[in-house]
């Protein structure tokens, strides 16, 4: 019997997956933010771009497998970014944090314009 998936018996990119899934903005804010990492996203856009080329290392015209290179491709390089994702952690983060804590506002951070 398996045990239900509770986030202490996750893999990382399991958590980074449901990360992504319960807060959408985050990946949002990794995305548009100058100083997150850029490989990452350099890769999200490389995965798109394969997906949209007409070429690729199986062709699309090939009924499934042609597809299951594109999803793979796909899924790796989602789980990949959502781990990465999920590990972010901008000025708005840590601000949120330390006023939880009952502090003001972080120091020597600056807050992101919006």
């Amino acid at each position: 019997m398996t045990k239900p998936a509770t986030p202490s018996n996750l893999t990382r990119s399991q958590r980074g997956v449901m990360a992504l899934i319960t807060s959408p903005r985050r990946l949002w804010r990794f995305l548009r933010d100058p100083n997150a990492p850029k490989l990452p996203k350099g890769l999200a856009l490389l995965a798109v771009l394969y997906i949209v080329m007409p070429a690729d290392i199986i062709p699309d015209v090939i009924p499934i497998l042609g597809w299951l290179d594109d999803l793979g491709l796909t899924g790796v390089a989602l789980g990949y970014l959502a781990t990465r994702a999920a590990g972010y952690e901008d000025a708005e983060d840590v601000q949120r944090a330390n006023e939880a804590k009952g502090g003001g506002e972080a120091i020597g951070v600056k807050p992101v314009a919006e």
